[in-house]
């Protein structure tokens, strides 16, 4: 099955030449807006069919999580948002003003085709292998439904509870790239999503895992340039992500997944097999 493409973008997912163009600003929410849409579509219609998980999604339907949420609290482990008023704030607000005066077509581009999470937004950092994709990698899609799993069960109520207003709410200056998100902002759920991804396709293949890290942390800062989280809110959520994964590799149906989905990940980008069993969470830079 062929999953039909984002409008405007090209066979290999990069802008076609005729839309190389510098965006104006009324454009690029347009660009924004089709690219939503057809997200939609395709998380409807693909995960419907089995092809693709839905990411952070939380219905009836979706896959049993690796562990029980309720014994990691995230509001036990990450730091409270800075206070409204602080100065931690201002200064938050002032950097993310900043990028918006200064932020390129190129990046506000890649900032909105950052807003959806799949681990092929991840693909450069690969080295954009044609393996790697959903109809090669049913394991691999498997495994990481069921991490998104626990993502939703964890951020969703983390960002109830810290209740911290998105920065546009508090800056009537920032002009956010994306439609506004009604959730709270603390902790960034792409960031925790991010950090997770790349720490776990890390483990999978770690000839990229620097590389994966570097592609997340551009990734979670993404939502600083389109101006929908502050920085904190980025750095809360690696710290949350990291969490994530240092219970999932206590979880033996997690490892055992992790190895089969190792081996086929591995064989579909033509990689020789991993050496070694996956036994403790992989070491990794946190940035």
């Amino acid at each position: 099955m062929t999953a039909a493409r984002p409008l405007g973008l090209s066979e290999t997912g990069t802008l076609a030449a005729r839309d190389a163009r510098p965006l104006r600003p009324r454009a690029l929410r347009a660009y924004a807006t089709r690219r939503a849409l057809t997200a939609a579509i395709l998380a409807l219609t693909l995960g419907a069919a089995g092809v693709i998980p839905r990411a952070f999604a939380d219905s009836a339907a979706a896959p049993a999580p690796y562990f029980d949420t309720t014994t990691l609290d995230l509001m036990r482990v990450l730091p409270s948002p800075s206070p409204n008023e602080s100065v931690a704030t201002r200064a938050d607000l002032d950097e993310m003003l900043a990028v918006q005066r200064t932020r390129s077509d190129a990046q506000s581009k890649r900032a909105v085709e950052d807003a959806e999470a799949t681990i092929y937004r991840f693909a450069d950092a690969l080295g954009n292998p044609p393996g790697f994709t959903p109809n090669n990698l049913p394991k691999t899609e498997a495994l990481f439904a069921r991490i998104i799993r626990v993502h939703s069960l964890l951020i969703g109520p983390a960002k109830r509870s810290f209740a911290r207003p998105r920065p546009f709410l508090l800056e009537p200056k920032l002009t956010p790239l994306l439609e506004k998100p009604t959730d709270g902002a603390y902790p960034s759920g792409h960031s925790a999503y991010a950090r997770w991804v790349a720490l776990i396709l890390g483990d999978m293949i770690p000839e990229k895992r620097t590389d994966l890290i570097t592609r997340a942390n551009e990734y979670a800062y993404n939502r600083v340039v389109a101006g929908v989280h502050y920085p904190s809110d980025i750095e809360a959520g690696k710290l949350a992500g990291t969490a994530i994964v240092s219970v999932l590799y206590t979880v033996p149906d997690f490892r055992r997944d992790l190895a089969a989905a190792t081996v086929e990940l591995r064989q579909a980008l033509n990689l020789p097999a991993k050496p070694g069993a996956v036994q403790n969470a992989p070491a990794a830079a946190v940035h």
